[in-house]
């Protein structure tokens, strides 16, 4: 064959979307899938992150390398804390687009359980901004067969940006013992997750040596003790006695502390308001996600699950949030937990005071 007659047939095989040797080519743009509630009473948060996403996608310029991408923004929420037709519904629809190269949501625990099987099962990968739940990535007490049941492909696609549960909890307990508790408790309403979360505690408060009670005996202890009572609810860690006062913890860093003293800034400037909590934790998942598409290269018998593969494992540096990775369950390894001191405010009426949350630093528990 001439090099002429060579040059003529790639060049048809390019036209027709394949390689030389008749390899199907991702056709673009592909798409990224953003399952978050815009109603609802999470509605807030939700839209703060979905704006995240839309200004990390706007500032890579619609590309990830040279594919362009695009996103559909879905509703998860419908009015609701979370719809479970919405989940489902948002989740079957990305994974029957052929063009689908990611799902970032949900943005809790609960739908997330819910849509993770389902984009799983396809092999598209799964981003969350703020689904702390210790079981999507790990065994968990009260969560049976567990991360196991989110997984029936009997791999992992669900990962996150935002440190897990665990970790809110380890550093609930260091930051008491760094106040020099002589006690403390935890609460618990019965449910799968505080019922994690307390025995969570209570075993990071005995490697720290404080000793532990009930609640409501260690709130109502001598005064001249140093005492805490944590809420898993929340985040809230409650003093009493000497350590009077009331405080919390919470796995999103706020929007004026990040490493990235400019993302406040450009939020602001795009989408006239400033930022929300979880604002800076969609934006990183989005941009994880472009990494992972940039670096998937284009044989789309491969695609998905090259860009799933680039997400675990993947190393990112000089993030808004920091240097971090993804390790191979999923789990982020940005470990900073934001600490808050709530103390009373201005005036809301005759004898009654709003309360103001003052943002303190956010170091990593020890490991």
């Amino acid at each position: 064959m001439s090099r002429l007659a060579l040059a003529v047939l790639v060049l048809a095989l390019t036209v027709a979307g394949c390689g030389i040797a008749g390899t199907p080519k991702v056709e673009a743009p592909v798409t990224v899938y953003v399952s978050l509630p815009m109603t609802g009473p999470h509605g807030g948060e939700g839209r703060d992150a979905v704006d995240g996403v839309r200004l990390a996608l706007e500032g890579a310029q619609g590309k990830a390398g040279s594919i362009q991408v695009r996103a559909v923004y879905l509703d998860d929420a419908r009015g609701k804390v979370w719809d479970s037709v919405a989940v489902g519904t948002n989740a079957r629809r990305a994974v029957q687009n052929s063009s689908a190269a990611a799902y970032i949501g949900e943005l809790d625990s609960e739908p997330t359980r819910a849509s993770v099987p389902i984009t799983n099962n396809a092999g598209l990968v799964q981003v969350s901004p703020g689904a702390g739940g210790v079981d999507l990535t790990q065994p968990a007490a009260g969560y049976p067969n567990t991360p196991d049941r989110y997984q029936p492909s009997g791999s992992p696609n669900f990962a996150r940006t935002v440190p897990a549960d665990d970790v809110v909890v380890d550093a609930a307990a260091n930051w008491a013992s760094e106040l020099g508790a002589t006690k403390a408790a935890v609460r618990s309403d019965g449910s799968a997750f505080q019922n994690l979360a307390a025995s969570e505690f209570k075993a990071a408060a005995a490697e720290h040596g404080i000793p532990l009670g009930e609640p409501t005996q260690v709130a109502g202890d001598a005064q001249a003790d140093v005492r805490f009572v944590y809420n898993p609810a929340g985040g809230n860690l409650s003093g009493y006695g000497k350590a009077a006062r009331s405080l919390r913890v919470s796995a999103q860093l706020d929007p004026k502390l990040l490493p990235d003293k400019n993302f406040d800034t450009a939020f602001a400037q795009r989408f006239h308001r400033g930022p929300g909590v979880y604002a800076a934790y969609g934006y990183e998942a989005m941009g994880l996600v472009l990494q992972a598409i940039g670096g998937a290269g284009t044989d789309a018998s491969s695609f998905r699950d090259n860009v799933r593969n680039g997400v675990f494992g993947a190393q990112r540096d000089g993030t808004i949030l920091g240097s971090y990775s993804i390790t191979s369950d999923g789990d982020t390894t940005e470990c900073a937990i934001q600490r808050y001191r709530i103390e009373r405010g201005a005036s809301v009426g005759v004898g009654a005071f709003g309360l103001v949350t003052v943002p303190l630093g956010a170091p990593c528990p020890p490991s």
